[in-house]
């Protein structure tokens, strides 16, 4: 009688089991940080604003988190904030953008909706820098912005020395007026509340004007904020994007790149100051 092998079927099977379990598992770990994104996107305890993840920011679970403050984490006011976290080498790209190509990175969230000209708008976002907070200066690490969709940004708040917290107006992505705000040190384990007041328009009845901790730093009126290179209005970007990575190390050697933690809360958007500052007892 000839003798049937079950050895070739039983390895088989054996094989499609394990490569099924690494596909489950997979597919699981995706689903996992995808949760993790979309959870971290939306939330109405830290905006009122319909919010998405900047297809170009990097993409780790770390990178943009929903805390809690029973877990221990800041929060402005409410029970949750949003937690960024950048380390060295995470860079991200979709289909028209490369910061790995360009020298940057980042993780941010940014208003889903454009806003548009010929209209006044009112932003708040509420920055906290945790104690053992390490600036990477030179480097530029941008905080706040406001992007004209399809051109530039019109307005940065930045830390570009590890002194002050800059606020920046700009023009065609260059930037044509620069204030001190806060010193960073003085950021360290508060919260610091920014305002931001602004009327979109081609023509010179356009204003910006940023408060920090209720104090006035940047006052632009009559004015031009739109440029005339598109017409698709302005986002509200905020998070971690830094410029000019390649700088830390031209300047500081092999110092090892600090990795970077900043929280956001109360980023809200409105017609008026009483709409976006409510919850911050101003």
């Amino acid at each position: 009688m000839e003798r049937i092998s079950l050895m070739p079927n039983i390895m088989l099977l054996i094989t499609k089991s394990i490569k099924n379990n690494v596909i489950l598992f997979l597919t699981t770990i995706f689903l996992v940080i995808s949760f993790s994104f979309a959870e971290a996107k939306n939330s109405k305890d830290v905006s009122n604003i319909k919010v998405q993840k900047k297809t170009i920011s990097h993409k780790q679970k770390y990178s943009l988190q929903l805390v809690n403050s029973k877990d221990g984490h800041p929060v402005r006011s409410g029970n949750k904030s949003w937690r960024f976290e950048v380390r060295e080498g995470d860079c991200g790209g979709d289909k028209k953008y490369s910061d790995c190509k360009s020298n940057r990175q980042r993780t941010e969230l940014q208003t889903k909706e454009y806003q548009k000209r010929n209209k006044e708008y009112w932003y708040s976002a509420s920055i906290y820098l945790p104690d053992n907070y390490i600036s990477v200066a030179p480097v530029r690490s941008v905080f706040t912005q406001i992007y004209e969709k399809g051109w530039k940004p019109i307005l940065m708040i930045t830390d570009r020395s590890n002194e002050w917290l800059e606020v920046g107006r700009m023009w065609s992505g260059e930037y044509v007026e620069m204030k001190k705000g806060i010193r960073i040190n003085e950021m360290k384990g508060k919260w610091t509340d920014i305002l931001i007041n602004v009327r979109y328009s081609r023509k010179e009845d356009g204003f910006m004007k940023v408060w920090i901790n209720d104090k006035l730093i940047l006052e632009s009126l009559n004015i031009k904020t739109f440029t005339p290179y598109t017409n698709k209005g302005a986002k509200l970007e905020w998070g971690i994007y830094q410029t000019g990575v390649s700088d830390w190390k031209r300047k500081h050697g092999e110092k090892p790149y600090p990795t970077m933690v900043v929280y956001f809360d109360e980023v809200n958007q409105g017609n008026s100051r009483e709409k976006v500052t409510k919850n911050l007892g101003n």
